[in-house]
């Protein structure tokens, strides 16, 4: 039995991409009005699957059949003037400018997409902000529908061209504004769609109530949920599997960057504890049972005893009292109570 969650980072089969429809609304919302579009959230929130759904579906979303879109990941490039030759050189162009790559945009004729990656590494390299603010003042000189070549010399090309960019953390202050959309939490729905996408027909789905523990593991960002469920699913290969103290150790071992999740999930829990594993010592699996037995030897009842010892007594004199109306003959039985009880644990004492 292969473990699906073992398949993680970037989602770019779009059958797995579930969820987010509140992001994806919103950014499209932008998309269409030509405004340059920054989504930002913390390790593990989605930001590049949700990019590259963006870099897939957006052509059908916006119901512009000949979008080109282009997905360039910015932490793999070297500098803006890479970034501006991939595109021009994709549009039919050489020229690695930002100049070259407005006259190939309006000669090019159809809708352009341009989903930007990583750009948190191309800002602390240097270049990320002006390539940002170019891009943008570009995004911002669309003509939304254009299909047609660029005009004589000396009037303004026209074209028709969307930018949107992920990163990590807060957006920065540009010259040139970008709207924002923030990735949060998955909700409820939204993780069970996405453990779900990756189980086989057939195969049993995970509890409402391992989702929610999963969900909590998680923090509810996909990346964390995905991990959390890699380890959880390992126990229907592996029933003594320790996931969650496995988990934890992954997490301890590769902490995210910008750690999106609380610090109480980093500790180990008596839950921990008290799960076996078939890697454990002899001498600690043959313990574990001797625990469980000696929890279940004390029936349920026994919680009750020491307060049916304590009030019992007491009930009995006053019932007493009110049957007789004496008060002498209350106090004698509810004395005689007590002293029953204590002579009941000295016996059962030895």
């Amino acid at each position: 039995m292969k473990n699906p969650f073992a398949e993680r980072g970037r989602i770019t089969d779009p059958g797995k991409f579930v969820g987010r429809w509140r992001e994806l609304g919103a950014a499209c919302e932008q998309l269409e009005r030509r405004r340059p579009l920054l989504l930002y959230g913390p390790s593990g929130s989605g930001r590049s699957s949700l990019l590259t759904h963006l870099a897939q579906a957006a052509g059908a979303v916006l119901e512009i059949p000949n979008l080109n879109a282009f997905y360039l990941d910015l932490s793999l490039l070297p500098d803006a003037a890479t970034t501006y030759g991939l595109i021009v050189r994709a549009l039919g162009g050489s020229e690695p400018t930002i100049a070259a790559l407005e006259q190939r945009l309006a000669a090019n004729g159809r809708p352009v997409l341009i989903c930007l990656d990583g750009v948190e590494a191309a800002i602390a390299a240097g270049w990320g902000e002006d390539l940002l603010e170019r891009l943008g003042r570009l995004a911002r000189r669309s003509a939304p529908g254009y299909h047609g070549v660029a005009g004589p010399t000396g009037q303004t090309l026209a074209y028709d061209l969307m930018v949107v960019g992920a990163i990590r953390g807060t957006p920065p202050l540009l010259s040139e504004p970008f709207a924002t959309v923030r990735l949060g939490p998955l909700s409820f729905a939204e993780a069970r769609l996405l453990l779900d996408s990756y189980l086989e027909e057939g195969e049993r789905l995970f509890s409402a109530d391992e989702v929610r523990e999963l969900m909590t593991l998680s923090a509810g960002q996909p990346a964390f949920l995905q991990r959390a469920a890699y380890h959880l699913y390992e126990t229907r290969r592996r029933p003594t599997y320790r996931w969650r103290k496995a988990y934890r150790a992954e997490l301890r071992e590769h902490p995210p960057l910008d750690n999106p999740l609380p610090p109480a999930i980093f500790e180990t829990d008596e839950d921990d504890d008290d799960e076996t594993d078939d890697t454990l010592p002899e001498q600690l699996e043959s313990a574990t049972p001797v625990r469980r037995r000696l929890r279940a030897s004390h029936p349920p009842g026994d919680d009750l005893r020491p307060l049916l010892a304590a009030v019992g007594p007491l009930l009995a004199g006053l019932i007493s009292f009110q049957a007789s109306s004496s008060w002498p003959v209350g106090v004698a039985i509810g004395a005689a109570g007590y002293l029953a009880v204590i002579a009941w644990n000295w016996r059962r004492s030895e």
